[in-house]
């Protein structure tokens, strides 16, 4: 059940009260802002690619040896929670808000469009909040009437799958896959012309017979759709998102606990694998009983990556589960069953109080980095935890523990260095044997868990959390010449005997597409 474990709904009265913001970091050259906009470096999906690796090797600001000198740069507040990993393309930022908008932001920090996609109601009985915009956007050049575009693929509410153009956030198509309770928490991968997203309840009230959908990128038309339980059936939602290995055009995905039928549910508590050219079924695992916790879905996304196993190059997928074990299979015959499996924490059904995993991993070509929730590493009893994984065996190369709470979000890396966020703190480590590099603690309120992934590009780091605070380390080449402050709405650089005002705030209104009664501002931090 998604709402359990992602976002309590004990918290739903007072988050909804929360303004969510949006806080960015980054490097700073002489007295210039400056990007290396536009560049390879940039992260364009979900976990960076379809096969949601989490890697970004074209990535060489941020290093280990740059990474300890990360500073704040700029914040940004929206009327939602966060809960999406950004993405940076077309020298903008990419992410979407509970309050259903869908947002555009420029490199220095100020709005560029912002769209409204829309809410999913509370359903009949039910105890929560509103959803809007759950799931990551995708970016993609594709040929709409004959010119190519860079187009926003993202879920909304009311799950409805959408098209925006990435340039103007005008909306290019969008098309109804179900009406609620069905909602959209997964990213869209975009592959070979075609866009894929999966659909799931809303958390378990009342469960629905989850759906996987491939549409035509250019016109929204639905191509395939794969039924993960069979007709008359509910259950096995799909809570993270599909992963596709571009080499051999397959798709994988998890799913959630299964629900009443008349036969029995092989596809729920479990992995799954399809042909991507038309999402017909390949095989699956369920996981067993001995090792099922109760409520315990896979509310991770896979990655695939690869090893080799008795001299024999493996392309492999893993994934986390509630009950705190990872597992690995060969792509060949997932069927047959994980080829290694880590316990990587303590099984329960509540990640957010740190049971078990929600958190996919990453692949740097080396070490798979995995995470999740309470554990114990050496003789100290950790939050969470962060480990590197030789890929063929299984085994920890190093581990790391999480003392400020379980890491929720996915791992992201880059050469040399792993981020992760642990309760309300944004962490940086080095590759190689999990020494801290950098770390800041987001203090602005007490609902403030990092729930979004960070990316990393172009020498920065970009976060979401729970009280939608999202947070842009840059790496800082120069001397600062006084601590940084914000006060009554307006950030002040504080220098030797002055204090200069350099805030800058937008209200909806200033902005190109606004659709939302609820107003955000954006505020540029930066030293100089």
């Amino acid at each position: 059940m998604r709402g359990k474990y992602r976002l309590p709904l004990a918290f739903g009265a007072m988050l909804i009260l929360i303004l969510s913001s949006l806080l960015i970091a980054g490097t700073f050259i002489s007295h210039n802002l400056t990007y290396a906009a536009g560049s390879s470096s940039d992260w364009t999906t979900y976990l960076y690619s379809p096969e949601r690796t989490g890697f970004n090797s074209a990535e060489t600001v941020i290093t280990p040896s740059s990474a300890p000198n990360l500073k704040l740069l700029w914040t940004a507040t929206a009327g939602g929670i966060i809960s999406t990993q950004p993405v940076i393309a077309n020298s903008l930022i990419y992410w979407g808000s509970w309050d259903g908008i869908e947002h555009a932001t420029s490199l220095n920090g100020t709005q560029a469009w912002a769209t409204n996609l829309g809410q999913t109601p509370t359903p009949p009985g039910c105890s929560g909040r509103t959803h809007g915009v759950l799931g990551t956007a995708t970016i993609a050049t594709v040929t709409i009437n004959g010119t190519p575009t860079s187009v926003l693929f993202v879920g909304g509410g009311n799950d409805i799958f959408y098209a925006l153009d990435a340039t103007t956030g005008a909306i290019i198509w969008h098309t109804q896959l179900d009406s609620p309770p069905y909602e959209i928490w997964g990213s869209p991968a975009f592959y070979n012309g075609s866009v894929y997203i999966a659909t799931s309840s809303w958390g378990d009230c009342p469960l629905v017979q989850s759906q996987v959908f491939s549409l035509n990128a250019s016109t929204g038309a639905i191509q395939n759709t794969f039924n993960v339980v069979p007709n008359g059936c509910v259950g096995a939602s799909v809570w993270g998102s599909v992963s596709i290995d571009t080499s051999n055009a397959t798709l994988y995905f998890a799913t959630g606990n299964g629900g009443s039928c008349s036969q029995q549910e092989t596809n729920a508590v479990a992995v799954v694998k399809l042909n991507a050219s038309d999402l017909s079924f390949v095989g699956s695992w369920k996981v067993p009983s001995s090792q099922q916790v109760s409520d315990g879905d896979f509310g991770s996304t896979p990655t695939i990556f690869t090893a080799t196993i008795g001299g024999t190059l493996h392309r492999l997928v893993g994934v986390a589960n509630k009950n705190g074990i990872y597992y690995a299979f060969d792509e060949a015959n997932i069927s047959q069953g994980p080829v290694w499996q880590d316990t990587i924490a303590v099984g329960g059904s509540g990640p957010e109080g740190g049971q078990g995993s929600i958190s996919p991993s990453a692949w740097d070509g080396t070490n798979l980095y995995v995470a999740g929730g309470n554990t114990t590493i050496g003789s100290q009893s950790c939050q969470g935890g962060l480990r590197a994984v030789n890929p063929a065996t299984g085994a920890f190369t190093w581990q790391s523990c999480m003392t400020d709470g379980p890491v929720l979000g996915a791992v992201s890396a880059v050469p040399g260095v792993v981020a992760v966020g642990e309760g309300n703190a944004l962490v940086l480590v080095a590759a190689s044997d999990g020494h801290t590099l950098f770390k800041k603690w987001d203090t602005s309120s007490t609902s403030n868990k990092y729930y979004g992934a960070p990316s990393i590009a172009n020498g920065v780091v970009y976060i979401g959390n729970e009280d939608g605070n999202f947070q842009e380390p840059r790496w800082r080449r120069t001397r600062s010449r006084g601590p940084i402050k914000l006060s009554g709405g307006r950030l002040q650089m504080a220098t030797p005997g002055e204090e200069m005002p350099i805030a800058r705030t937008f209200s909806r209104s200033q902005t190109t597409r606004v659709n939302s009664p609820t107003a955000a501002a954006f505020t540029t931090r930066y030293l100089v």
